[in-house]
């Protein structure tokens, strides 16, 4: 299933106009309350404290939303790529945006585990933005039509698994790996996901 259809497209909406509010307030320079964010984006404070537990766990992750450059600017210059490499792309602007902002990123992956086991196992809204997905979206959208639709589900979501905060974690806490030899690890793996996909056309 999409994670854009029906009442998930319209949470994760909710979830980026929250740190959107957030952003535009401390760009204007005003140290903003749950409330001010909640005022800006026009939701319900009740509605940011669904999203939000407190603010601290919003203004960590506004400041690495920050850092997340458009789809259309990570793929610019793609044209003459190939599905692997135009995913590479994707992979490796990922996997370097984590090594440059680790500690944060740790920080806002404990942040939404705590959401999660808070809410008992089941969070009453999105505790993840979900940023990655129109990213490979992007990436994938020129073979799209060529290729059947589980299939592509199945390639969009299993790429999500190896790209970003969550397999740099498996390599460098539990595989005890540098994360140099991580991203040679983790490329091989894109390789692997879209030389399958494609031989299912």
């Amino acid at each position: 299933m999409s994670l854009k259809k029906g009442r998930t497209n319209q949470k994760l909406r909710t979830r980026k106009a929250l740190l959107e509010a957030a952003s535009l307030l401390v760009k204007k320079g005003i140290n903003p309350t749950l409330a001010d964010v909640a005022e800006e984006a026009l939701v319900s404070k009740a509605t940011a404290y669904r999203y939000f537990p407190s603010l601290d766990a919003l203004l960590l992750e506004v400041s690495l939303d920050q850092k997340v450059e458009a789809p259309e600017h990570i793929l610019r210059n793609v044209d003459e790529l190939n599905l692997e490499e135009r995913v590479a792309k994707v992979h490796d602007f990922l996997h370097q945006l984590v090594v440059q902002n680790e500690q944060p990123f740790r920080l806002f992956f404990r942040a939404s585990m705590e959401q999660w086991l808070q809410s008992e196992g089941t969070p009453a809204a999105p505790i993840r933005g979900a940023r990655r997905i129109p990213i490979l979206e992007l990436a994938l959208a020129p073979y799209k039509k060529s290729m059947d639709s589980k299939t592509y589900d199945k390639l969009l979501y299993a790429l999500s698994t190896v790209v970003g905060i969550e397999p740099f974690i498996v390599l460098t806490d539990v595989c005890q790996i540098d994360p140099e030899k991580g991203r040679d690890i983790t490329r091989w793996a894109v390789k692997a996901l879209v030389d399958a996909a494609l031989k299912q056309e």
